[in-house]
């Protein structure tokens, strides 16, 4: 039985797969991003329609419920991200020192 909040998480993983798609066209990501992307929305869908095949993970790791399984995977994801985004920033902001290094020597 699909309850309400199946079906709004469901509604939000497709709205954000076609966000990811439009943001493509736009040019604003690669198709390996839009790919990584609607990968973790189509597993979201999954996961919320077949909440029962995570139990037998959850079992595997000693975790009581699904939903601190879901919740610890969630933070996993979350750190995962925003080291990358951390580390980009930092790329970005050592080129933008380069740059502007090189334009004051030149005036």
């Amino acid at each position: 039985m699909i309850i309400g909040l199946q079906i709004t998480a469901i509604v939000f993983s497709l709205l954000m797969i076609y966000f990811a798609l439009i943001h493509f066209k736009k040019g604003q990501l690669r198709i390996m991003e839009v790919i990584f992307w609607i990968g973790i929305w189509i597993l979201t869908i999954l996961v919320v329609i077949f909440p029962e095949t995570l139990r037998t993970y959850a079992q595997k790791f000693a975790i009581s419920r699904l939903f601190d399984l879901m919740v610890v995977g969630g933070f996993i994801l979350v750190i995962t991200m925003v080291s990358i985004a951390y580390l980009k920033a930092k790329k970005n902001e050592k080129k933008i020192e380069e740059l502007v290094r090189e334009e004051a020597l030149r005036k």
